[in-house]
């Protein structure tokens, strides 16, 4: 029987949802069978579900590039009127017509070829996430285990822990590195559909809709797509491990999720059973369109190798790459995986293999030679205070390019090698700055790195401070721990696990039930009426989050009557006058005493007065700036 919901009024409600899909998802498939589901395109189109969806793609790189029909998040969603913005979502989902997609040409690393992106408009981007929002907590109790790429809480390090448990349990050093040739662009929109209706998608709604999606064309290239699905559609990394999930399925079954007559009690029992019968091993690790198959000797690997091309072309409809796809003994030769390399050496372990992993050399490289180049383009009359802000985002690359590496146990070997041409390049451009090699414990930025080290380091002098360009060597190898199962965001447990992990917290869901619809017609019809578009409608209750529901004037609960949200600077530009960081979370009292400077606040304790005088100073000289900029425009003209 299809499971259905009811429709979420809050974003409480729709995670609570979501942890309900993932539970019966969980449930159904744990029972060896598949969920079904209907409804989901209420859900997906409910008010709730479209200011999430908003909210998850204002603050994503690459928001505001425009569709082929020009519109742009902010100026064409964020800053209408918010009824308008959700009846236009809910009209896209009720009459779905994907309109074509705009392609982009991108390098990729190290190649001559172009990587091929394809760019929804902005409408279809709003619908494709509401959408992800509902399907991923279904897909996600059932992907197999060992899929590590485009899932939440997941990521590249921990596919690589994965090959280091699977060298230490098993010892089976022959690799199978898989390369499916041009994977997305040939994804069959037939069977992929139907794998979306197996694993539990029986609104056939959704269904029209996902087909419609994969089917729209490419502007300048064809009217209707037939195959594959677009990189850079925000629901194409789902599909794509949704359809990749029949390979993981096929692989697993046949060693590591092997049905067995007998129920072994431990995993290492079932493991020496199967060593004693015929079936061949084989361990899959996925991330994305990349993978590998561990087994135990190079006729196996052949074995899977061959078997692997014919279920792929008879059941998927893909290839594997002929030049791509290699058969590797990794205590011979390393294998690449994911801009690491991977090799088990001579050590002192029960197998006597450990494992020695360093970035991807020629990928290291490209990397550094780019920050260098980088530094060199510093040009050599900048302010002071403009090249900080350059050394900050230098350093912002390289501590990026270090924490991707720190899993590999040869790393700051690795990184000593492209350290020297970094720090020469830094302080030849500091020359013209009067920089110094400084201690790196003596300067004052990045201080949780820096002050663990005394190595010397290009710096610039800054008032009294000193700031420096990083080492790309102030690291150390960190252990990546094995990925826990039961970690997920869609059940209590997985969230606890996932803070004791990484000590980031899940963001507290919008609290929308706190505002009335007297409330928003109070403040449509206000002084600053004008102003509250789809934004503020959206940012107050995340506003109202960081406020930890209290009075950002007395302090005192928000939870008796209906919050209002103050506008610290209602004159700024409107990209800008309705983001979390200009508005303040109030009671009706103090909001009036803020916009009122005749009201009397002499019953407010000091501390509430203070800050109504503060707010107070703000409103004027936000005020007085405003007239003066418009004073002067007149003058212009």
């Amino acid at each position: 029987m299809a499971q259905q919901f009811d429709y979420p009024k809050t974003e409480t409600e729709l995670r609570e949802i979501q942890d309900k899909l993932y539970q019966h998802s969980k449930e159904a498939y744990e029972a060896g069978g598949r969920p079904a589901f209907k409804g989901l395109l209420e859900i997906m189109s409910a008010e709730t579900t479209i200011i999430t969806a908003i909210h998850n793609i204002k603050s994503n790189h690459g928001s505001e590039t425009p569709g082929v029909d020009g519109k742009r998040m902010r100026r064409d969603y964020l800053q209408k009127p918010f009824s308008w913005v959700v009846r236009d979502i809910q009209k896209a989902f009720s009459h779905f017509e994907a309109q074509k997609i705009r392609r982009k040409y991108i390098d990729k690393p190290g190649k001559t070829e172009k990587r091929p992106l394809g760019i929804p408009t902005i409408r279809d981007r709003i619908v494709q996430e509401c959408m992800r929002v509902v399907l991923e907590p279904i897909f996600e109790a059932q992907f197999f285990a060992h899929s590590y790429g485009f899932r939440p809480m997941r990521d590249a390090a921990m596919a690589l822990e994965r090959i280091d448990v699977i060298m230490h349990n098993t010892g089976d050093y022959w690799i199978v590195e898989g390369d499916i040739s041009k994977c997305f662009d040939r994804i069959d929109h037939g069977i992929l559909l139907k794998r979306l209706y197996h694993m539990g998608v029986r609104d056939r709604r959704v269904l029209q809709i996902v087909k419609a999606m994969l089917k729209a064309g490419v502007m300048g290239e064809c009217d209707r797509n037939e195959e594959g699905t677009p990189q850079g559609g925000l629901i194409s990394p789902l599909l794509a491990n949704v359809y990749l999930d029949i390979m993981d399925e096929w692989v697993a079954k046949q060693w590591e999720t092997k049905k067995t007559r007998f129920p072994y009690a431990t995993i290492s029992g079932k493991t020496t059973a199967l060593h004693k019968s015929s079936l061949i091993p084989g361990y899959l690790v996925r991330y994305a369109d990349d993978f590998i198959i561990a087994t135990d000797t190079r006729a196996h690997a052949e074995n899977w190798k061959t078997r692997l091309e014919e279920f792929l072309r008879g059941k998927m409809k893909l290839t594997l790459s002929k030049e791509k796809t290699l058969i590797t003994d990794i205590r011979k030769k390393h294998i690449k995986f994911l801009g690491y390399e991977f090799k088990m050496v001579p050590g002192k372990s029960r197998r006597g293999y450990i494992p020695r992993t360093i970035p991807d050399r020629e990928r290291l490289k490209r990397k550094t030679d780019a920050i260098t180049e980088e530094i060199k383009k510093i040009p050599g009359n900048y302010s002071k205070e403009r090249l900080i802000g350059e050394i900050n985002r230098i350093n912002s690359e390289v501590r990026g390019l270090i924490q991707y590496y720190e899993c590999c146990t040869w790393v700051n070997i690795s990184m000593q090698k492209h350290m020297r041409k970094l720090q020469l390049a830094a302080s030849h451009r500091l020359k013209q700055y009067k920089g110094e090699w400084i201690p790196a414990n003596q300067t004052q930025n990045l201080p949780r790195v820096h002050q663990q080290y005394n190595a010397k380091i290009p710096s610039v002098k800054y008032r009294d401070i000193y700031i420096g360009f990083t080492a790309l060597t102030f690291c150390r190898w960190q252990r990546t721990p094995t990925k826990n199962q039961a970690e997920t965001p869609y059940t209590e447990q997985g969230r606890q696990l996932y803070f004791e992990r990484t000590k980031k917290k899940i963001i507290h869901a919008r609290l929308d039930e706190m505002y009335s619809e007297r409330t928003a017609k109070i403040i449509n019809y206000g002084k600053w009426g004008k102003l509250n578009n789809f934004e503020f409608i959206m940012n107050r209750a995340y506003a109202l989050n960081r406020d930890r529901l209290k009075c950002r004037v007395c302090g005192g609960w928000l939870i008796a009557g209906t919050p209002y949200a103050h506008r610290i600077n209602p004159n700024l530009p409107l990209d800008k006058v309705n983001r979390v960081n200009n508005l303040v979370s109030l009671h009706r009292k103090c909001f009036n005493a803020v916009n009122n400077p005749e009201t009397d606040i002499s019953k407010f304790e000091a501390k509430a007065q203070r800050k109504i005088i503060g707010y107070r100073e703000k409103l004027v000289i936000s005020h007085t700036r405003n007239n003066q900029s418009a004073s002067m425009e007149r003058r212009v003209r």
